[in-house]
């Protein structure tokens, strides 16, 4: 999906370390910064994993004139109202470890198209969220 920026979101340990966002093609930079996170992987302590998120949104009509060439492209569905439409969110987890209960994520890039910085929430609440301790490991 061509949407011309994406949003680049990197997490420690629930906390945002840094957000940028980043002109060119959604694909290109996906791969660009899996690269990133590859050179910093030890493959003797963690997996390596990309992982696509679809996070569904509902967004009240109208819709700002910047908003609507991009989520034309995410498949929206119009309701009363309302627009129901799927952000591509992918999760390149490159710290991590196994429990008893899964996977715990310490480190991630969190890459997503870029509609306007109204949608740049999502994007970190998934960062926050993947890397948050749970309170069993408290």
């Amino acid at each position: 999906m061509d949407t011309n920026k994406a949003i680049v979101v990197f997490a420690k340990q629930g906390n945002i370390v840094m957000k940028r966002i980043v002109d060119g093609d959604l694909i290109d930079i996906l791969k660009k910064v899996a690269i990133e996170a590859l050179q910093k992987w030890d493959p003797s302590n963690s997996n390596f994993d990309i992982i696509r998120y679809d996070y569904k949104i509902e967004k009240k009509l109208p819709l700002k004139p910047e908003e609507v060439d991009i989520i034309l492209k995410l498949n929206p569905i119009r309701l009363e109202g309302s627009v129901v439409f799927t952000l591509p969110i992918y999760i390149i987890s490159y710290k991590n470890y196994s429990t008893d209960e899964g996977t715990v994520d310490e480190e991630v890039y969190v890459v997503a198209p870029y509609i306007s910085d109204e949608y740049v929430g999502y994007v970190e609440e998934v960062a926050i969220m993947t890397t948050s301790p749970s309170e069993e490991s408290m």
